[in-house]
C-alpha cells in the first residue's frame, strides 16, 4: 500500500504540473507509467485513475476562475429561473455559455466514436512520444500570434476541434486550444480563460462516460489511492495554472516547444529502438 501511494503521488504531481502547462498531462502519465513499469496504480482501471487526477486539476480551474464559473452557473440557471436574468451581464454570459456548449461538441463526438481506439493509445508510449513532437510544432506556430479579436462561432468551433485532437495522449489540451486561439487572433488571457472553461465539461463528460461504461472496479484501498491522487493533482495543478497565467502574460508560451520537441524525439527513439 505504501509503495502504491508513492507511485500515485508521483503520477498525480506529474498530472497536476503538466495539465495546464502545454506539455500534455496524459502523454506524461503514459510515459511515466511505462518508465516506472506500473499500470493502474490505484487498482480501479488506468483510465479511471487518469480521470480521477483530472478531476483534481478541474478543482484547480474552478478555484482560480471561481468568479467566472459562478457567473456562468448563475446564467445557466437563469435560463430556467427568470428572476436570475436581472444581472446586467446576463446576455454576454449567456453567449459565453453557448460558446462553451458549441466548443464541447467536437470532443464529445470524438470521445464517443473513438473511445476504444483512444484508450488503446494509452498502451503505446512510442506514439505518445511522437505526438509530443507534434504538439511542440503547434506551439512554435503560435509564436508571435494573438490579438484582440472577439470569440465568434467559427473560432469557437476551431478551438473545439483542437480540444478534440487533444484527447489523444501526447497532444496537450491547453497547448492545442490556446495555440489555436492565438492563431485565430485571440489574446493570451482570453484564449486561456476560454480554454480552461472548455475543460470543465470535457473532464466531467469523460468522468461520466467512464462511470457509465462500468470499467472501474472500486475497493476500499483503490478509493483511498484515487482520493490521494485527486487531492495531490489539485494542489500541484493550482500551482501550475498560476504559473501558466504568468507565462502567458510574458508571451513565452511557445517556449515549451523547446522541451517538447527534443524530449519527444529522445523518448520516441527509446521506445521504438530500445524498449
Amino acid at each position: 500500500m505504501s509503495g502504491d501511494i508513492i507511485i500515485v503521488l508521483v503520477l498525480a504531481v506529474i498530472q497536476g504540473l503538466t495539465e495546464f502547462l502545454p506539455v500534455s498531462s496524459s502523454g506524461h502519465l503514459v510515459i511515466a507509467e511505462a518508465l516506472l513499469r506500473t499500470k493502474d496504480p490505484a487498482g480501479a482501471g488506468s483510465i479511471m485513475f487518469e480521470i480521477a487526477v483530472h478531476v483534481g486539476t478541474l478543482g484547480a480551474v474552478i478555484a482560480v476562475y471561481r468568479k467566472k464559473v459562478a457567473a456562468l452557473v448563475r446564467t445557466a440557471a437563469g435560463w430556467i429561473f427568470p428572476p436570475l436574468r436581472k444581472n446586467e451581464t446576463f446576455r454576454d454570459d449567456s453567449l459565453y455559455v453557448v460558446w462553451i456548449i458549441l466548443g464541447s461538441i467536437p470532443a464529445g463526438i470524438v470521445g464517443l466514436l473513438f473511445k476504444a481506439r483512444i484508450e488503446g493509445m494509452f498502451d503505446s508510449p512510442g506514439i505518445v512520444s511522437g505526438l509530443l513532437i507534434v504538439t511542440g510544432v503547434m506551439l512554435l506556430l503560435s509564436k508571435g500570434r494573438g490579438g484582440d479579436s472577439p470569440l465568434t462561432w467559427r473560432i469557437v468551433i476551431l478551438i473545439g476541434i483542437a480540444q478534440a485532437v487533444a484527447i489523444f495522449p501526447g497532444c496537450s489540451r491547453s497547448g492545442w486550444t490556446i495555440a489555436v486561439a492565438l492563431l485565430a487572433g485571440i489574446g493570451f488571457e482570453r484564449g486561456a480563460e476560454f480554454s480552461f472553461m472548455l475543460s470543465i465539461p470535457a473532464i466531467l463528460g469523460a468522468l461520466l462516460l467512464e462511470l457509465a461504461g462500468g470499467a472501474a472496479v472500486f475497493t476500499g484501498s483503490s478509493l483511498i489511492l484515487l482520493a490521494v491522487g485527486t487531492v495531490t493533482a489539485f494542489v500541484s495543478g493550482l500551482l501550475a495554472l498560476k504559473l501558466l497565467i504568468y507565462i502567458l502574460r510574458k508571451g513565452s508560451f511557445y517556449r515549451f516547444a523547446w522541451y517538447l520537441v527534443p524530449a519527444g524525439a529522445v523518448l520516441l527513439g527509446y521506445f521504438v529502438i530500445i524498449a
